[in-house]
Formats: C-alpha cells, structure tokens, sequence
C-alpha cells in the first residue's frame, strides 16, 4: 500500500469536467480539494485556503494562468504548480518552467498523467516490484464482476479519457470511440447495457446512432451528451428513443447516478 501525503489541492480551471474529475479522484485519495473557475476566483481561493499543490489551467478567463502563476509566486515561491494545457508547445512549457511552475502537462495526453504527477510531488513510496507482488500471491486475484458494459462516443480526446476513466474506476466496461461510426460498429459487436453519445460528431452525428441503435438495439439504454443548449435538439433525441439528455460541463457524480438508475430500470424491465 502506497504512502501517500494528503494534501490541500487547488484545481483552477474552467472546464466543469476536468474539475469535476480532478476532484473525484483527489478526494477518493483522501486529499482536500478546493476549486476555481478563472484566474481571478484561482487567486483568491489560493490566498484564502493556503493550498499545498496547485493544478492551474493555462487558458482561463478573467486571467491567464501566466498571470495567475505570477501571482501565486509573489505570495508563495514553495507551493508546487503544475500547469494543464490543451496545446502542446514545448517552448511554453520551458517559459511556465523558468517562471516557478513544476510541472508542465497536457491534457491531450489525460488526467492519470495529471494524478501521477500529483504523487511524485506529494511523495509516493515506490510500489513492490512485480516479482514481489508475484511471489507473495502465486495465483492472482479474480477481477471484481463489471457492473455493466458501457460505451462513451466523443470526438473530444479529453473527454472520452475522463469519462472513461470515471466510469472504469467506479466498476464499468467501458468502451470508447471518437466518432459515429465507431460507436455504430462497436454497439452493434459489443451490445453495451449503456451508450453515452456526443451529439456533434464526425462522420455519423450522434442522433443518427442513437436512432439506428434504438432500432437494432433496443436493449441499450442510449443518453446524448453535448454543449448544445438547444430545446429542440433535446427533443429530438428524446423522441428518437433517449432516456436522457446530459449538457456540458458534465457532473460526474450525477452521471454516475443516472447510469445506475438506468441499469436498474433495464434490469426490471427485461
């Protein structure tokens, strides 16, 4: 078992889902996790709750991480920052670097980077080696039963990477695509109890599989997820046979609440 220093961890970022995310996973850790939406909110949570570990977005609004690094680093030069990017720009890294960051990740590359460098910072005892682990249990450990086999269709590498891990951690299968009609192939061979499907993708849009999988799956509960706000595209999907429609940013934990009563229901019903 590792032995890992908790933590105050401030995550300033205004994506819901990597927020959300972040925080689920820190917390299961036993960390105290605070958050901030932009910059200016980023600086304040940071002055009022003394964090130990600071997980700062780049790109943010009201100020930009440069700024809110700048800002940090007047009121503290110890507190570990490890900045999160959506672009990868090896000449930025090396500026966030020289100006007191620790870390400078991506997110294209997901968040169990993200946690991983979080442990290296905080102090993580270096696991058993394999062989050890091998000869202390000869035979291995029966995985623990799938609670269901889902599938989540986004375009948005980030996404996919942070709903999959979610779902995974919390005892699903789960399948991904990055387009519809990979998410049509892998249904169709798959079956999954549950499809999470991104409205706007490439190739086949979502509401054209959630139409053609509620036809030849009839099984599968099938939920639409997307920024757009729109009341008629809600409707749309409903009316082709959704059971749900979830907008960005996605709280996970209420996602993780609709797909268990989803199961349930399935399970009754069939």
């Amino acid at each position: 078992m590792t032995n890992k220093t908790m933590a105050k961890i401030l995550i300033i970022d205004d994506d819901g889902i990597v927020r959300d995310a972040l925080t689920v996973f820190l917390s299961r850790a036993g960390h105290q996790v605070f958050t901030a939406s932009d910059g200016g909110n980023g600086v304040l949570a940071f002055k009022n709750n003394q964090p130990g570990l600071v997980i700062l977005d780049r790109d943010l609004p009201v100020m930009t991480g440069s700024v809110v690094l700048q800002k940090i680093r007047e009121l503290s030069k110890l507190v570990p920052v490890i900045i999160l990017t959506g672009y990868d720009a090896p000449e930025d890294g090396e500026a966030y670097l020289r100006d007191g960051a620790s870390s400078f990740l991506s997110k294209g590359d997901g968040l169990s980077n993200v946690l991983m460098e979080v442990d290296r910072i905080l102090g993580v005892k270096t696991a058993p080696p394999a062989a050890a682990i091998e000869r202390r249990h000869p035979q291995p450990l029966p995985p623990a039963p799938s609670k269901g086999l889902l599938l989540v269709a986004d375009d948005d590498a980030a996404i996919c990477n942070v709903l999959s891990r979610f779902l995974t951690a919390a005892g699903y299968e789960v399948l991904v695509a990055e387009d519809g009609a990979k998410a049509l192939r892998l249904a169709l061979e798959r079956k999954p109890d549950i499809a999470l499907l991104d409205i706007f993708m490439p190739g086949k849009d979502g509401l054209e599989v959630l139409r053609q999988l509620h036809a030849g799956l009839p099984g599968t509960g099938v939920a639409m997820i997307t920024g757009n706000e729109d009341e008629d595209v809600a409707k749309a999907c409903l009316n082709s046979g959704a059971f749900d429609y979830i907008q960005k940013p996605i709280n996970l934990e209420m996602l993780a609440e609709i797909i268990k009563a989803r199961l349930m229901i399935q399970k009754t019903t069939c």
